[in-house]
């Protein structure tokens, strides 16, 4: 499908330009550690897609050397629903990881189709480990975990002429997530850095409630997202879990 029909398909015009977002991975520290190819390469997926980054659609992740493009599975959902075309889904999960049959069942319902659409993820196929075989912290989840993993591959295969070559999610990609590849966090400029911000938990768990809600600071148009990358000092999980809410 072009771009034209997807469009189209959304019943939505882009309304983000490209200094925008430029500007969205400058306010991310980003710009000068994605290559010009990288740059170019987001900022054309998400114009063609009319992926909107202030609206947690799309975001760019750099793992060592090499940068990932990702979604997260909420926005496929949110594409086929606009399609006009969804009657109805259910995800559910059988098995057990200590069985080590664990697996997400997806099925979809079509209103122009007479049977409904069934995907099936393994978990043993998508699992992130370390090279010593130790799961990674958010794989620990399983269950939801593997039910991403389905939504995800479903929705993009059900509706493939209008999510057809999107990015996929970061569950999709293990190779890029483990912790044995050396990851490099979001900084903020230099003047920046030397003022961030050491949060208590309780504070650290109110951004992250804002991030996840897509509030703002109290009389600022700056994001509790923006807040939480570039002013305060997290650990790697909390960078983790910030960029998992904020997908």
């Amino acid at each position: 499908m072009s771009n034209e029909i997807v469009k189209a398909t959304t019943a939505e015009v882009s309304t983000v330009t490209e200094q925008e977002l430029i500007g969205h991975l400058e306010n991310l520290g980003l710009v000068n550690k994605l290559t010009a190819g990288e740059k170019s390469t987001f900022i054309a997926i998400a114009k063609a897609f009319n992926l909107n980054p202030f609206k947690r659609e799309i975001h760019v992740s750099k793992y060592g050397d090499k940068a990932s493009i990702i979604t997260g599975y909420e926005v496929y959902i949110k594409r086929a629903e606009r399609t006009g075309l969804l009657d109805g889904w259910e995800c559910v999960t059988t098995g057990s990881v200590a069985q080590g049959n664990l697996k997400a069942t997806l099925t979809i319902y079509r209103k122009d189709r007479n049977r409904p659409f069934i995907w099936e993820a393994d978990y043993n196929e998508f699992v992130q480990k370390t090279s010593s075989g130790s799961v990674t912290q958010f794989w620990q989840k399983a269950s939801f975990m593997i039910k991403k993993v389905a939504i995800s591959q479903g929705f993009r295969l059900c509706f493939s002429d209008e999510l057809g070559g999107m990015p996929y999610t970061k569950e999709e990609m293990p190779e890029q997530s483990t912790e044995d590849i050396p990851y490099t966090p979001v900084e903020a400029s230099q003047p920046q850095i030397a003022a961030k911000k050491k949060l208590t938990e309780a504070k650290y768990q109110q951004a992250l409630s804002g991030v996840k809600n897509g509030a703002t600071l109290p009389n600022s148009d700056v994001s509790f997202y923006t807040f939480l990358i570039t002013e305060c000092e997290l650990t790697e999980e909390q960078l983790e879990e910030v960029n998992d809410a904020y997908l």
